[in-house]
């Protein structure tokens, strides 16, 4: 898909990146141009601007920020082949994946390249693409994106009225967080857990959300740093009274109260806060408002 408005913004950042006279500052630039590309190709689903980047990854000297350019670009074209259920562009963004780094780069890359194929495959009904997704779910090498993997495949499975196979692609998303020894920092244990409560919720499993959400709130007990902890704890107590108003549960309501008192960075507090409350006044629970001030 090509514009005239694309066009002028490639040709006018193009322009600016090769006025700067440094190498290293240049290749600087066209690596945050890249990131800017990506993310306007997934904002108006314009392919044009993802040809570009591609492009431009020859003009970075870096060879770890080429890699990290090339996972804006593989997850660009991942998440515009879902907006348009674009069965060829899912393709090549298991194609340019190949240009990441092994490891950490590679296994983000193909956490969205997995959503991408299962997503197409199943708007499109072909079960073997669906199955192909599956197959490269378990291919990816850190577990912390393992794990997203099969819980993307699990929201399509859902979406898709297929909730026992969504269960079971969630129980093995589960299971990977459970068992990894190699997820050395504690805010994406649960960060993980949190989203997988989230996911058992909607999929009416409450027995596996609160078991999850009491994890995540375990795997958070040890975080020294302020803003981490402020931004999990926010993701907990959003979790917890969003989980207690479904299920008509006092415990979660008053667990996600004393979540928010984990919560020391302002601009987090006033977040979570306006968020409780929205919750607890429409279920009438002003005391446990009056314990947010």
């Amino acid at each position: 898909m090509v514009n005239d408005t694309s066009s002028e913004f490639i040709r006018e950042f193009k322009k600016n990146a090769e006025s700067i006279t440094n190498d290293i500052d240049r290749s600087k630039k066209y690596r945050a141009g890249i990131a800017a590309l990506a993310q306007k190709a997934v904002e108006t689903n314009n392919t044009t601007f993802l040809d570009a980047a591609v492009r431009f990854t020859g003009k970075i000297i870096d060879e770890h920020d080429r890699s990290k350019a090339f996972v804006d670009i593989v997850r660009g074209t991942a998440r515009v082949a879902i907006n348009t259920a674009d069965a060829e562009l899912a393709d090549r963004s298991l194609e340019l994946s190949a240009n990441t780094e092994a490891g950490h780069d590679r296994s983000h890359a193909l956490q969205g390249v997995v959503a991408a194929i299962a997503d197409v495959g199943m708007k499109m009904n072909e079960p073997a693409t669906f199955e192909n997704s599956k197959e490269l779910a378990g291919t990816i090498e850190y577990d912390t994106y393992r794990s997203s993997a099969w819980r993307s495949i699990a929201r399509i499975q859902h979406s898709n009225d297929d909730t026992p196979s969504a269960v079971g692609s969630a129980n093995k998303a589960m299971a990977i967080i459970d068992k990894s020894k190699l997820i050395s920092q504690d805010i994406y244990r649960a960060s993980a857990y949190v989203d997988l409560a989230r996911l058992f919720i909607d999929l009416g499993q409450e027995d596996m959300a609160r078991e999850c959400i009491t994890k995540a709130v375990d795997s958070s007990a040890g975080l020294e740093d302020e803003f981490e902890s402020s931004s999990i704890f926010q993701a907990i107590a959003e979790t917890q009274v969003r989980m207690g108003a479904r299920t008509k549960d006092n415990g979660l309501l008053e667990d996600a109260v004393e979540s928010f008192g984990h919560i020391t960075r302002e601009y987090y507090r006033t977040s979570t806060k306006q968020t409780l409350t929205s919750v607890l006044v429409n279920l009438k629970k002003d005391e446990l408002v009056k314990r947010l001030a």
